[in-house]
């Protein structure tokens, strides 16, 4: 999952962080809390989890589950919970998910969060953990994102390496993330910041630019080289660039699907805590991830699955994108442009 620097002694040292944690995620006495742990999570963090729930008040246990089946099928990827478990986390009002895949674009999220059971992804190593505390003017900032694109019907990306594409909208629902899962059904991840909104799928046309220094997930990667991808009828066709186009199209081609090469959500990044450069220099330990995602005026693009976010793409995939040197703007009106926002009402 990360790195383990801590030993299973230093666990008290992280228990006040989580605490601070799971209460901006309201979790209060009385609630029933479930770790999701599987074999290959950071041993600390389950139990430290269970000791900052029960300092709350809840009533909190774990699980945990081999990461490897027996037939050796898991490619370390989404996390795959046994039915039993399933069942359990929908009888809880809380679920820290700390397994090394996540449940996120699995068939078995959604069914959790119906039942009204509220989940917390968290991946990241402690030190980043505090300093991306969850906080209110993360949400608010969120809150008022998800507002304007409400109002929104077209999305049209730009940028100076050749990025034009547009899209629709159209009634799509937008969505958030902001660290706290802390209202009934809701998901997030914490350290996370942004807005979001699936479109249109079939509507995406034009040409997707990664300039350098962009990063192209799930290889955590800054790109290289300009990578172009085209878009027509909301199918990307075509890769063109170096290294990291040959690598993203065989991805595609190998371990995907049709609906990997359609659109899957794009929106702007929330956080001005987060730093652009932790992936280089901490990826050894799983570290910045969530805040390249979510740096604050970045824009965030995914390809592949969506339906956990009230898209309509159904894929085996789900590959995001970060960008630097993009303009994104809605119906005609800049929103961001290179990480500085233009419009100030979501600033």
């Amino acid at each position: 999952m990360i790195r383990l620097p801590i030993g299973h002694d230093s666990a008290v040292d992280i228990i006040p962080i989580f605490r601070e944690g799971l209460k901006q995620s309201n979790v209060k006495a009385g609630e029933k809390v479930v770790v999701y742990a599987d074999s290959f999570s950071n041993p600390v963090y389950a139990p430290a989890f269970v000791a900052a729930a029960r300092d709350l008040g809840a009533e909190a246990f774990s699980f945990i589950q081999p990461l490897i089946n027996a037939d050796a099928s898991n490619r370390l990827g989404r996390a795959n919970p046994q039915p039993l478990m399933i069942e359990l986390m929908k009888l809880a009002d809380f679920v820290i998910d700390v397994s090394t895949g996540g449940m996120l674009y699995s068939n078995d999220h959604e069914a959790i969060l119906a039942t009204g059971t509220r989940i917390l992804r968290v991946h990241e190593p402690e030190d980043i953990l505090l300093r991306l505390m969850p906080s209110q003017t993360i949400k608010d900032r969120a809150e008022r994102g998800v507002a304007r694109y409400q109002k929104a019907q077209t999305v049209h990306l730009t940028s100076k390496d050749g990025t034009d594409l547009v899209m629709k909208k159209g009634s799509r629902l937008a969505s958030n993330q902001y660290g706290m899962a802390d209202v009934p059904g809701r998901w997030d991840h914490w350290g996370t910041g942004l807005v979001c909104t699936t479109v249109e799928e079939e509507t995406v046309e034009g040409v997707l630019v990664l300039s350098p220094g962009d990063v192209l997930f799930p290889f955590e990667r800054y790109v290289t080289q300009p990578l172009k991808i085209y878009f027509e009828k909301g199918i990307a066709h075509r890769f063109e660039g170096g290294r990291e186009a040959v690598m993203l199209e065989h991805l595609i081609v190998n371990r995907g699907d049709e609906g990997a090469r359609r659109l899957s959500h794009v929106g702007w990044g929330v956080e001005d805590r987060g730093a652009w450069d932790t992936l280089s220099m901490r990826n050894w330990d799983k570290a910045g991830g969530v805040e390249t995602r979510s740096c604050y005026g970045n824009v965030l693009l995914a390809i592949g699955e969506n339906r956990d976010l009230m898209g309509q793409n159904a894929s085996r995939l789900h590959i995001d994108m970060a960008f630097r040197q993009t303009r994104l703007e809605l119906d005609g009106e800049a929103i961001v442009d290179c990480c500085k926002f233009i419009d100030q009402s979501v600033a």
